[in-house]
Parts: C-alpha cells; structure tokens; sequence
C-alpha cells in the first residue's frame, strides 16, 4: 500500500492511501487526520477493501460467488449475512431497473431469476444450468459504501475516496471549499460532491464496448457515458450500469424509482475521445 502524508497545508493535514483492488485502484485523501492514525486507518480500510473483494470476486475458486457459479442448480450453497443481504439487493435492483441491472448478464442461461434464495437457511440456489455471478457492475460502489460506514466510525468528517476513476464518494468538503469538485476528463463537467457519490459507466477509454444489455443480450455502444450522483455508492453504480444499457427512451422511468438520484448523459466525439484516453 501507497501512503504519503503532509501537513504543509495550513492546518489541513492529508493523507493519501492507495492499493489494488478488484482489478484497479482504489485512492483514498483523509484531510485532518493525525498521521499514526491515518496509517491506522489506511490499514483497516485496505483490509476491509480486499476482505469484501475475497467475498464477491468469481475469479477467486474460494470465494462464495465462485462456489455459486460451480454449484449447478437445485444445490443450495449456504452463505454469510453480508453475501446474502448483497444477493438480496442485487435482485431487487433487477427488478427495479427493469432487468437492466443484471448481475447474471454474462451467463449462458437466460433463465431470471437466475437464483433463489432461502432465509431461513441463508442458502443460495442457482436456477439453471451455466449461471455466472458477476460483482463487476457493483462491487466497487458496494466497497465504498462499506469504507465510507467504516471512516463515520472512526470519526473522520472529511474524505475523498477514488475506485477506478469510475467510482467516487466524498465525506464532508474539500478543507478549502464548500464541496469535493470532481471532474470527469472526457468532457462531463464538474461534479460537486458533498456526502455523496458519483459513478460513471461507458466505453472503455480505447472505445471498446463492454457493458452488455442484460434484454437483447447485445454489447451496449452508446457513445459516451453516463453518470449518476447520490447518496451511496453502490446505488449510483447500479444506475449507471443500468441506465447505460438500458434504452434513452426507458431511462427517466428507471432513475424515477430512486429518490434522490440524478444522472448525467456525456455525449462524446469518439475520435477525439479516444485520443484523449490512449
């Protein structure tokens, strides 16, 4: 882990942290916060990070995601809590965009609800043959919000936090402004973060699709991205993923369902977009 501290800053002290996680990076800016306990905290935050990547990664053969995918249906496999209630919300999300929010979009079986579950054993049961579970369109929106819990915990008032340059969540302000001001470089404007978050969803910088429509089964080429602001970072990765695939007339009902969320269309020239990101 990366960890650099100054407090040259007027009284504004900051540490940033940073590590790999779930096939990125994550950042972290603490601003007031003593430098043995921001190691401290940059610690529990890293293991907290890479302890719910162990969890939801299906490329790692022991984690509860990769067992449901080799499991078949009709085998219930049991899980903690935390998988659980995460499974939980993932369905109801589906439900709720529409089927545009699928975590079982890369299957080869397009049976829905891909599984079932059982509270009274807090057991999973795939509904089909070739199920595949993918934390990809959550997984960093739902490390945030657990980090985000774990920083009001331990009491810090402001924060920046990076996943992926895709997800945001900001506590508190910037220690000279009113607000966390995050720019999307490929032309979005500025976003004024105030404990809130922000996720964006599109084309790979080379411009390559990468996002499937969880209906036609196609991969989603809108060019641009789409980004949503709100509350948690979790939410706003779920509807950023789903409204980009989703159909533009669809997406207004969609965003309806989730008071105090708003997204963004960035319409983008590829050419000169492309560019800009080699």
């Amino acid at each position: 882990m990366e960890f650099v501290y100054s407090n040259g800053n007027g009284g504004a002290e900051a540490a940033f942290a940073s590590f790999g996680a779930m096939h990125t990076v994550f950042e972290m800016v603490l601003v007031r916060v003593g430098e043995p306990r921001a190691r401290s905290i940059a610690e529990k935050v890293r293991l907290l990070v890479t302890g719910i990547e162990k969890k939801i990664s299906r490329h790692d053969p022991d984690s509860p995601f990769a067992r449901l995918c080799s499991s078949g249906p009709g085998s219930p496999v049991e899980v903690d809590d935390e998988v659980f209630s995460v499974l939980q919300f993932c369905e109801t999300f589906r439900k709720s965009t529409a089927g545009y929010f699928d975590i079982a979009v890369l299957s080869g079986n397009s049976v829905r609800p891909a599984y079932s579950l059982s509270p009274e054993t807090k057991s999973v049961t795939l509904s089909g043959e070739d199920i595949l579970l993918d934390a990809g369109g959550f997984g960093k929106g739902y490390a945030l919000d657990r980090v985000r819990q774990l920083l009001v915990e331990e009491d810090v008032k402001d924060a920046l936090l990076n996943f992926g340059d895709s997800s945001v969540t900001a506590l508190g302000s910037h220690p000279f402004g009113d607000c966390w001001a995050v720019d999307v470089k490929t032309g979005g404007g500025t976003f004024r973060l105030k404990d809130s978050s922000l996720s964006v969803s599109g084309l790979r910088p080379d411009g390559t699709a990468h996002i499937m429509d969880p209906v036609d089964g196609s991969l989603v080429g809108f060019p641009g991205l789409v980004a949503v602001q709100g509350r948690s970072a979790f939410v706003c990765e779920v509807l950023s993923t789903s409204l980009y695939a989703a159909p533009e007339r669809m997406r207004p009902a969609i965003i309806s369902a989730f008071d105090g969320y708003s997204y963004k269309l960035i319409k983008q020239d590829m050419k000169q977009w492309i560019g800009e990101n080699l």
